[in-house]
């Protein structure tokens, strides 16, 4: 081979490697602009459909918006009271994790409990619902949140029920959410109560003196930098928090009395954070019935006041577009909230949770 076809051929060989290169780039950049447009085109969709759904909601009673229906258990047939089924595990908290598109297991963190609580308060079918929680509590707010929208949820139709059934947890903000149940039931080996409110803080001032980190902080009041770590434990500052602690301390106590229906001294007596066995919450009015889940059953038909009923769950319609969306941006999505969950766990923050 020549000089001169030797030069060609290297400098074929350039523009190929050039060209496919450019190919491979637009090829991308296409895919990627079609997966952002299905996403959005998706979304749009979903908004519209969502819209209709609200506007027609009093003739289509049966379509609670973002959520279809699924049977799971009960011999009633599709005209039978239908009681829904939603799981609360875990930290009560206001973060929403996904198991990604792949998962197949029913969403069950507090914010999608939320979510469903929610819907089928629009949902004139659901005479009423089985809440399953197995939760150490968790935030203040989300707990109360929880609990308003499930009161909500009977003001809609006098006729509705809540059911509570406790899992291996029900304590703190899991029994802060049961006291708006009509009836609360717990398994044999179900812990519940640590009624109470905490706050987690840390000091490290005598290690920062140690070691010779000296703390540098700005603040426009003495009391802006309350509880800070670098610093001794200034008593007016806990004195401080202590008032809002106690104020939610008596929220809890008034919201497990007018649950309950029992006097306000009562619950305060057994509110002192300590934990019950299941046996033991129901002798103390915590706790109206300890069985299997078995049990259920009689227990179902009782509030329904039917023999013949249907227990349904709620399943999220998924589009082309959140296929996409799980697909490309759920571990990205997922990177990011644990950085911002990881900023968060620093900053002291009044809990209804068992420690």
């Amino acid at each position: 081979m020549d000089d001169k076809v030797a030069k060609g051929f290297g400098i074929g060989c350039v523009i190929s490697v050039v060209i496919m290169i450019v190919g491979v780039f637009l090829f991308t950049l296409m895919c990627g602009l079609l997966v952002r447009g299905c996403v959005t085109a998706s979304a749009m969709v979903q908004d519209m459909q969502e819209e209709a759904v609200q506007s027609d909601n009093a003739s289509r009673p049966e379509e609670p918006g973002r959520f279809e229906k699924v049977w799971v258990a009960g011999s009633g047939n599709r005209l039978a009271p239908k009681i829904l089924r939603i799981k609360l595990n875990g930290i009560i908290t206001a973060s929403e994790e996904s198991g990604g598109i792949f998962s197949m297991e029913e969403e069950s963190t507090s914010r999608a409990a939320l979510k469903r609580i929610r819907a089928a308060a629009n949902d004139s079918s659901i005479a009423g619902i089985l809440l399953e929680i197995n939760s150490p509590g968790g935030g203040v707010t989300e707990s109360d949140i929880i609990h308003d929208a499930l009161v909500q949820y009977k003001k809609a139709d006098t006729n509705r029920f809540v059911a509570v059934y406790m899992g291996d947890l029900c304590c703190s903000g899991g029994y802060y959410i049961s006291a708006a149940a009509d009836k609360i039931y717990a398994r044999p080996t179900s812990i519940t109560g640590s009624i109470g409110v905490i706050m987690h803080g840390i000091n490290l001032a005598e290690l920062a003196k140690k070691i010779g980190i000296a703390d540098v902080t700005i603040a426009s009041g003495e009391n802006k930098d309350i509880l800070n770590p670098l610093k001794d434990v200034n008593p007016e500052h806990v004195a401080l928090l202590r008032k809002p602690i106690e104020e939610m301390y008596e929220r809890f106590v008034g919201i497990v009395a007018k649950g309950r229906n029992m006097p306000v001294e009562k619950v305060r007596k057994l509110a002192d954070g300590r934990i019950f066995s299941a046996e033991e919450a129901r002798k103390l009015g915590l706790v109206d019935g300890v069985f299997h889940e078995n049990g259920l059953d009689k227990a179902l038909k009782e509030l329904v006041g039917d023999d013949e009923y249907r227990i349904v769950r709620y399943r999220s319609r998924k589009s082309l577009g959140s296929f996409f969306d799980g697909f490309v941006f759920e571990q990205a999505r997922a990177f990011m909230r644990g950085l911002c969950e990881g900023a968060d766990a620093k900053s002291p923050s009044p809990e209804y949770r068992w420690r």
